[in-house]
């Protein structure tokens, strides 16, 4: 199962590489006008930190706290930051060689993020009318 949720999130990041590269400064502070929603830099930031943690606490196997190390919200440190983060929790993945029910629970934990971010980018960028690369597997 730990291949499966390993490939899948191969995917996720591959998709998110191509949906951060086909957006622009505009696109990552707009909201849509309902309650309680975020832009679509603000689902990024949350990607990039979530994946850093999680690639930290998967490689030493405890959770040691949520940080985010993307600083500057303009498209091109956006466009790095997703492609980097995903390239730190394959690293860490790899340098994984005893899988723990706690590293187990980590990568898990991970992929569900991924893929609420991912139904909520979507959701955004529909509200939007901006097309959704066809790498985005829920569109």
């Amino acid at each position: 199962m730990r291949d499966l949720i390993i490939e899948s999130l191969k995917r996720r990041f591959e998709s998110y590489d191509e949906l951060t590269s086909e957006t622009n400064d505009q696109m990552l502070g707009e909201k849509l006008e309902i309650l309680k929603h975020k832009s679509l830099g603000e689902h990024l930031w949350c990607v990039v930190g979530a994946r850093e943690s999680y690639a930290k606490a998967i490689e030493a196997g405890a959770w040691e706290g949520f940080n985010c190390s993307l600083q500057d919200f303009s498209h091109s440190s956006f466009s790095q930051k997703v492609s980097s983060s995903g390239r730190d929790v394959l690293a860490a993945i790899s340098r994984v060689s005893d899988w723990t029910k706690e590293r187990e629970e980590f990568l898990m934990t991970l992929a569900e993020h991924e893929v609420m971010h991912e139904g909520q980018i979507i959701r955004h960028l529909y509200g939007l009318e901006v097309e959704i690369p066809k790498s985005v597997k829920w569109a």
